[in-house]
Parts: C-alpha cells; structure tokens; sequence
C-alpha cells in the first residue's frame, strides 16, 4: 500500500515529463490510504460485538440449563418414582402411581364387580319408524336412594329421535341404536346408566317403548364389593383411588383368594437431579471463565472480557441463590448445604454423596419439603412459598427472560452492531465519493498535460522551421 507523500511525488515526477500515469489505480491508492484504517478499525469493532452477542447467547443458554435442572427438583412428585406391582393384573391391577403413594403390599379381594343397568325398547323396523302422531315427553327417574326426575321432550317422534332426545338431555343415562341383524323388526335403543347401585334408572312415557318389561332388562346396577386388608368396602365404580394413597386402582374380575398389590418407591430419582444440577452447575462456572478470561483459548473465548460487571453480577447471584435458605425449611434442612452440596477452594460444586445417602435415609420428607415446600405444577405468581428449587429457578430466569440482565445486554450489542455496521456502509459511501474525486483531478491534469503537450509540439515545429530558414541561407 502507497503512503500519502510516495503518491504526491510520483505525482510530481511524473508531470516534469508528460503523463503516463494509471491514475485509476492512482486514485484506488490514494483512497484506500485514508480508507483501510478507518474500515478495519470498524470492522474489528464489529467481530467483537458479534463475539459478545454470541457470549451472551451462551450465557444465557447455560443459565438455563442450570434453571431447566432445579426445575426437576420444584415438584415433589419428580423427586421420587413410585412401581406398582399385581400379583394377578387380570383380576386387580393399577391404573396410575404418584410418588406420594406409600411404599408397602396390600391385599384386595373382589367379591362382586361395580355395573351400570341396561335396558332394551321393543324392536322397530328401521331407525325411522313412526312412534307417535307427535312429540312426547319421556319420564326419567336416577338413583336407588335418592332419586332425580327429568322430562326428556322428544320433539322427533321416531327410535332414532328418541336416542338423540335422551344423549341430549345429559342425564348420566345414555342411549344407542342397535341393529341386532335380523330382517324385519331388528331395530333397538340400548340405555345404559351409571357404575353403581345409584346409577339404577326406571323410565316411562306414551307411547310405551317396551322399557319397563322384565324380559327387557338386560342388566342390573351394582356396587363394586371388596375386601381390602380384611376391611369391606363398597364403591360405585370398578376404578378408584381412595383405597391406597398416590394409587388408582382398577377391578377387572371377581377373584377366589386376595390379590397382592406392592408398591415400591425409588429415591435414587433425587440424587440423580441433585448430581446433575451440580454437573449443570460447573458448567456454567466453566462457561463464565471462558467468556470472561482474555486468555483463554476456547471457541468463544474472552467474548465477554469487556463486559466484567455482568460477569461478576452472575456469578454473585446464581452462586447466593444456591446457598440461600429454603423458603420452606424442614426440621434441620435449610438448604443444599445440609444434604451434601458445597463448593470447593476453587469455586466448583461439589456433592458429597456418602453425607447425602445418610441424611436421606432419615430424613427424606424433610428434604422434599425444603426443595419443593410439598407441591405440584405450582403457580409462579402467588405469594405462597415455592420450596428452594423454584426460588433458584426463578432468580435464574430473571436474568435470561425478556427483561433479564443478558437479554439487556445481548439486545444493546445488537443495536451497536447495526450502528457500526451502518457506519461502515456510510464509509464505503464517503470513500466512493473521494475516489470519484481523485479520478477528476486527475482528468484535469491529463487535460492540462494534453494542452501542454500541444504547445509543446507547435513550438517544437516552429523552431525547427526558424533553424530550416537559416540552413537554406
């Protein structure tokens, strides 16, 4: 690259002998000693605030990592997994396990299953057999020991108006029309009412659609009997979960002996989380050195060593939510401090399982309590404590959510990105403007050359006329 003062007295030179100039590549030279500072002192600018942008996306996204891993810690029912085993599925068997559910064996007898009442009408020839004249009410009575009455109108007079009549009126009786696939009268409305004893139904109405004929019920409602641990219970449904705590059940056959139910509890789901959110957590303290430290050798290494202040505040404020105090502390747990979590000389968590496996043995409901005060799928907008991983959680989100700190930061790197990115277009402009410039002062000077060597030649011509004249003489 040519320097201002070599150019100028090439420039020079060169005219105390004629043009012969390139003065294209003349004037790129003389432009670009004036634009390549200023357009890489600008392009540098711009590599650095892309390297902070993609540092605050790290950042960020290991924020969340680490919130993503307290996040599994906030429900009690994620801190422990709970099995349930049958030792006759066919007969008894479990429709669903929570970890609350108590750790134990259960034996349940089933001595009669849980039935709605069926009825059938008599036979029509088709779905759209006339019934009446007109429309027609239909008188329905639910319950054995106490009853509710309903008037169903049937405004369309036919077996299929009267289906639709009754699943409208949304009685807990329901209706289908059944083809039995014999020719002729083969046409039948089915209803059915609920599981229980309480789910029996008597109905009348004119004209009479053959419902209250014996030889018309198909099946009586019932309880659900049986036996469990000895006790006898009834129940109106042949599923419930108020026999063993965290459990529902299901009762698929009556049985001659007791089943066996065994639920088991599996702790080792919490000191999984625990180890992981400690791995999460040295993750992101790795990613904080690297981001921060001008030395470092890793991809996005020093990005933020510019930015300090935000290093220092996260580190302060992900390390003081961490071992802060439960806001539901438990007997003598207060926090992660209490169940073998702490951080080393070098500012690395550490989880000291042998002290953990100690404290769990005895004190494992204390240790739910203070990491999720005992709750589920809570609201993160009431003012009921939350248990500690949901305190740490939501510090963390609040530095990466739309008005967090890295957010902040991340957006205001964007906004100078486009600035010096505009400002490199407006150079590129500006320098265009000074090479045109160059280009014209340079055609005037070939101009003014052009002229020159014109009268150059004329008087060149007339002196050796002037020396011919004297020759001849």
């Amino acid at each position: 690259m040519a320097d201002a003062s070599s150019v100028s007295s090439q420039v020079l030179t060169t005219l105390g002998v004629g043009s012969g100039l390139d003065v294209f590549k003349l004037a790129q030279d003389l432009t670009d000693v004036e634009k390549i500072p200023k357009q890489e002192a600008i392009q540098s600018v711009i590599a650095e605030t892309e390297a902070s942008i993609s540092g605050y996306g790290l950042l960020s996204y290991q924020v969340g990592l680490l919130q993503s891993a307290f996040e599994k810690l906030n429900d009690v029912s994620e801190l422990m997994e709970s099995y349930g085993t049958s030792s006759d599925a066919s007969a008894v068997s479990f429709v669903s396990l929570d970890s609350s559910a108590a750790a134990g064996a259960y034996d349940i007898a089933v001595t009669q299953l849980a039935q709605e009442q069926r009825l059938i009408s008599d036979e029509y020839s088709s779905t759209d057999s006339t019934l009446n004249g007109s429309s027609f009410n239909i008188s329905l009575t639910l319950g054995n020991t106490a009853t509710t009455s309903s008037t169903i109108a049937v405004t369309t007079p036919t077996p299929a108006g009267v289906v639709s009549a009754i699943n409208d009126a949304n009685t807990g009786v329901t209706a289908n029309l059944i083809d039995s696939g014999i020719n002729g009268s083969n046409y039948r409305i089915v209803l059915s009412g609920p599981t229980g004893s309480e789910g029996a139904f008597s109905l009348s109405s004119t004209p009479d659609l053959g419902f209250s004929d014996n030889e018309h019920s198909i099946q009586s409602a019932q309880n659900a009997i049986v036996t469990v641990e000895g006790l006898p219970i009834t129940r109106a449904s042949n599923e419930f979960s108020d026999v063993i705590e965290g459990a529902t059940i299901a009762l698929n056959a009556t049985t001659s002996s007791a089943v066996r139910l065994t639920v088991t509890n599996d702790k080792s789901v919490l000191k999984t989380s625990l180890q992981d959110m400690v791995s999460t957590y040295n993750d992101l303290n790795t990613i904080i050195t690297e981001l921060a430290s001008p030395g470092s050798e890793a991809e996005l290494g020093a990005a933020l060593a510019d930015d300090s202040s935000l290093i220092r505040y996260v580190k302060d404020q992900v390390r003081t939510a961490v071992f802060q105090d439960s806001s539901t502390p438990s007997g003598s747990i207060d926090g992660l401090r209490d169940i073998g979590v702490s951080l080393d000389e070098n500012g690395k968590l550490t989880f000291d399982e042998i002290a953990y496996d100690s404290i769990i043995v005895s004190k494992y409901d204390d240790v739910a309590m203070m990491l999720s005060a005992n709750t589920d799928n809570q609201s993160l907008y009431g003012n009921e404590s939350k248990g500690l991983a949901q305190d740490i959680a939501t510090t963390l989100e609040g530095m990466t959510d739309s008005e967090g700190i890295i957010t902040d930061r991340s957006d205001s790197a964007e906004d100078s990105l486009e600035g010096y990115r505009e400002e490199l277009t407006k150079l590129e402009v500006r320098m265009e403007g000074v090479y045109q410039r160059y280009l014209n002062q340079f055609a005037a000077m070939e101009s003014m050359m052009a002229s020159l060597d014109t009268t150059k030649s004329y008087l060149e011509g007339q002196l050796e006329s002037l020396s011919n004249m004297y020759k001849n003489d």
